[in-house]
């Protein structure tokens, strides 16, 4: 495996971290109006997209080496 693909597999981890984290950590509580709380959600679930097309790209690549 080259080391593109390597390093596009662990940005991958990276993202899908990053986003489980902030929706793990967020509350609808006091302080936190409902425009934030759905930025937030926005924002995670583009970190969860970005994660799994970099898996599609790591998965695709190793495809073609073999």
């Amino acid at each position: 495996m080259s080391s593109k693909l390597v390093f596009s597999w662990i940005l991958g981890g990276v993202f899908l971290l990053l986003g489980v984290w902030i929706i793990n950590n967020l509350r609808l509580t006091l302080g936190v109006s409902e425009l934030s709380y759905a930025i937030a959600m926005l924002v995670a679930f583009i970190f969860i997209l970005v994660a799994g097309l970099l898996w599609i790209n790591v998965s695709v690549g190793v495809r073609h080496r073999l």
